[in-house]
């Protein structure tokens, strides 16, 4: 008798857990549909803390979709052998950095479609920043049939011409399920320090800050920032990027006005905060979608590529960051109606969630 379809989840680097969560949700909610997460040896070397095996354990409990883990290739071959499906990775290419997704994709019985996500606004073998350009190069190849896109395909100006063909534009897996915008209109009087309140986003571990004096330069202007929202009364948010943690694996030390951000991002109301701020990262693309303005950080000498990040706020100097971060909380609306445009100019799918649950029902 032939085995019924399942969805496979793959799950290698911390990122993917975050990526993957609103297609576990949307597949847990397909009538039929029948689920596992299939997780890799490394992915335990690569989540030191354990925060997000704790959170993968979590979320496999709520959605009752069992776990499996596999040392080697020919662990998951057998796992998978006599089964058929789709395959789903968070991340996978040609690079090193995904050679595990990727063997495993190459070595998948037949029986089985493999499929790999457009894991961030800047992404490599869809969508390159220079930097993507020098450590990446300008042919990525994936091994999966399918690639998951989120803009119009001219919008994807790094996907090779061999890889053009497996694209399916399904737009960003967090528009599955879009929580609802709080407006926030201009403040006319008096002093509320929540109305203040906003987030501070780090990816000092990305390509884009080989350089020391790059990296160091974005914490000096942080702390900076840090001590004027301090003398304000208000707070800021600290967030660094899942995979990797800079400034809390190097110690760095914060004022008390400022909160580490630790939770996966889709369990925070991103509405609440006022503004964001952080060198090019997806983040920013996050904030945009839920109507909150943002700012791009660049370095003085202009070493960081911001060319995919043309249409946003820019802010250097902590004084940039201080005059943008009062200005976006006492009127948001002039930031937010650019950065609509800014998004409407991508041609994202109007149909997000019905593109993904077409793609899952394939299985």
């Amino acid at each position: 008798m032939r085995a019924p379809p399942s969805i496979v989840f793959h799950v290698h680097l911390v990122q993917d857990v975050a990526i993957l969560q609103p297609l576990m949700k949307l597949a847990r909610s397909l009538p039929g549909s029948r689920c596992e997460v299939l997780v890799s040896a490394e992915f335990a070397k690569l989540d030191a803390t354990g925060r997000w095996a704790t959170e993968l354990s979590r979320l496999c409990a709520e959605l009752d979709v069992p776990q499996t883990h596999y040392a080697s290739e020919y662990e998951a071959y057998r796992h998978l052998q006599n089964k058929r499906g789709l395959i789903i990775a968070g991340s996978e290419s040609n690079l090193p950095n995904h050679a595990v997704t990727h063997r495993l994709f190459a070595s998948a019985p037949s029986s089985f479609t493999t499929v790999t996500l457009q894991h961030g606004f800047e992404c490599v073998g869809f969508l390159h920043n220079v930097a993507h350009d020098a450590s990446a190069g300008l042919a990525v190849r994936f091994a999966a049939d399918v690639i998951v896109g989120w803009f119009a395909p001219a919008r994807l100006s790094s996907i090779t011409a061999s890889e053009r063909a497996k694209l399916y534009v399904a737009g960003p897996p967090a528009m599955i399920e879009m929580r609802p915008r709080t407006r926030r209109s201009a403040m006319t009087d008096g002093f509320d320090p929540d109305a203040y309140e906003g987030m501070v986003c780090e990816n000092l571990h990305s390509v884009r800050f080989k350089s020391a004096t790059t990296r160091s330069g974005f914490l000096e202007e942080f702390t900076q920032f840090e001590r004027r929202v301090k003398a304000l009364g208000t707070r800021v948010h600290l967030r660094s990027h899942p995979a990797g943690q800079f400034t809390e694996k190097n110690a760095i030390a914060l004022e008390a006005c400022t909160v580490r951000s630790t939770q996966p991002l889709y369990q925070i109301d991103l509405t609440r905060f006022a503004y964001a701020i952080s060198a090019p990262s997806s983040i920013l693309f996050d904030f945009m979608l839920a109507g909150v303005p943002v700012a791009v950080w660049h370095d003085g000498d202009n070493a960081i590529d911001l060319r995919n990040f043309a249409s946003f706020a820019r802010v250097s100097t902590a004084e940039n960051w201080w005059r943008f971060a009062v200005a976006a909380s006492a009127d948001p609306g002039r930031f937010v109606s650019r950065q609509d445009r800014f998004i409407r100019g991508l041609l994202i799918p109007d149909d997000v969630h019905q593109r993904y649950a077409a793609l899952l029902s394939a299985a």
